[in-house]
């Protein structure tokens, strides 16, 4: 017998403006494949249609942009070793390839740390999926709340991040959130409220910084 899920936990990251920032992350990984359902799903099948899934969340988890293809390739596969283990009565595809990618996202930090590689910040690209009715500033609008959510999740560490990504980006359930990073239901809603608690004070000092500096800008105030 199978599981049913609670419904997705609303996006409370913080102010209007935060959630516009969030809701961008969520748009750039609208524009992917149609995804097959769970019975006609083969690896090859998988990796088509989730192959944006696993790009972008690999880099919302802190990999650089120098080796997300090799860290995708290694995600697959995993996927292709542990196919066998994937049982669509009890995960969604989602929270099972979630679970695969933060380890392989962990192991490749791991391997830079010890080769102490000189590598781009990942916040500095960041993926835009340009809606057929964007215009030059929507595209702009994009570009710079991709970046501020890029910079905001660099404040997280792992765990705040991961639930972050799952939950408020990925709008998967709580529970399945859980399930993905093989902890119990409560520890992920703690997880949650503190990793939102800490965006929105993070998002508040660059909001402060950003006032600051806009007199500099501007040429400053007039006598």
């Amino acid at each position: 017998m199978g599981r049913s899920w609670p419904g997705h936990s609303p996006t409370v990251v913080g102010d209007a403006a935060t959630r516009r920032t969030v809701r961008a992350g969520k748009d750039a990984g609208a524009a992917g494949a149609t995804r097959p359902t769970a019975a006609d799903l083969t690896p090859r099948r998988l990796y088509d249609s989730h192959l944006s899934f696993v790009w972008r969340n690999l880099r919302r988890l802190g990999l650089p942009d120098a080796i997300l293809e090799d860290a995708t390739q290694d995600v697959f596969l995993v996927v292709h070793r542990r196919w066998d283990s994937f049982d669509a009565r009890w995960s969604s595809v989602e929270t099972w390839l979630f679970g695969i990618l933060l380890r392989v996202a962990r192991n490749h930090r791991r391997s830079l740390r010890r080769r102490a590689w000189a590598v781009p910040s990942p916040g500095e690209v960041v993926e835009v999926v340009p809606s057929p009715a964007a215009g030059p500033a929507d595209l702009v609008a994009r570009r710079e709340a991709l970046a501020l959510l890029d910079r905001l999740l660099d404040t997280l560490d792992e765990d705040k991040r991961a639930i972050i990504v799952l939950v408020d980006i990925e709008q998967l359930s709580v529970p399945q959130a859980a399930e993905s990073l093989e902890v119990n239901v409560n520890t992920a809603y703690w997880r949650l409220r503190m990793a939102r608690a800490q965006l929105r004070k993070s998002l508040a000092r660059i909001r402060a910084a950003e006032h600051r500096a806009r007199p500099d800008r501007e040429g400053g105030s007039s006598s």
